[in-house]
């Protein structure tokens, strides 16, 4: 396989990497993963190809079709499945899933709080994942520049109208952290958890701009 074969996003998030690692995957025995916003599978790819079972799910057909076809390229001795669907339909189609890592990489900000918490309740009635199941988490902080952005839907929510970086009539949703730990805790059980700030630079549309995010390890049940 080369680089160049793979359709989208050539590799995983930096910040799911360290998390990968860190939590000692790579020498575990075989794993359920699934994400949420799983895109091309640029982020699955890496348990996968440590031969643990993966399930991705996006909105958008063309980046489904994108993991399909990039899965083929991958060496390894596990499944995987991708679903084309909203989050909250993919829950209510797909009971008792019972999975051991529960990932929220980069799409809690395109839903509005109350739609967050939603979801995470459903998680928890149709036993999405297990007791004491692995949990990642990475958000927008207020401290983002797409912050204030557009027009106001409620409490740190906003549907942008910048089209610097392509998102124009999306939601963009930025927390606290203090505030989604409280989430967290109060609908996943969050326990064990790690918070870290990544503050950054990017560069959109020839302008630089300042990224902020939030990412959460921890244990849930």
């Amino acid at each position: 396989m080369k680089i160049s074969d793979i359709q989208g996003l050539k590799y995983p998030n930096e910040s799911f990497v360290k998390y990968f690692f860190n939590m000692g995957f790579e020498n575990c025995e075989s794993k359920k993963f699934i994400e949420f916003g799983s895109s091309n599978g640029n982020n699955l790819s890496l348990p996968y190809q440590y031969n643990h079972e993966i399930i991705g799910v996006d909105i958008d057909s063309t980046l489904t079709e994108f993991a399909n076809k990039n899965f083929k390229l991958y060496e390894s001795n596990s499944s995987c499945a991708f679903y084309t669907q909203d989050m909250l339909s993919f829950i209510n189609n797909h009971q008792n899933l019972n999975v051991d890592v529960f990932l929220l990489p980069n799409i809690i900000n395109y839903l509005a709080k109350h739609e967050f918490i939603d979801f995470l309740k459903l998680s928890r009635e149709k036993n999405l994942y297990k007791d004491y199941a692995d949990f990642f988490l990475r958000a927008r902080s207020i401290k983002d520049f797409r912050f204030g952005k557009g027009k106001k839907l409620g409490e740190n929510s906003y549907r942008l109208n910048d089209s610097i970086t392509g998102e124009d009539g999306a939601i963009c949703t930025c927390y606290q952290e203090f505030e989604l730990i409280d989430i967290l805790k109060e609908h996943l059980h969050l326990s064990n958890f790690k918070v870290f700030s990544l503050d950054n630079q990017n560069l959109h549309s020839d302008t630089i701009v300042n990224n902020a995010d939030i990412v959460i390890w921890g244990k849930i049940h």
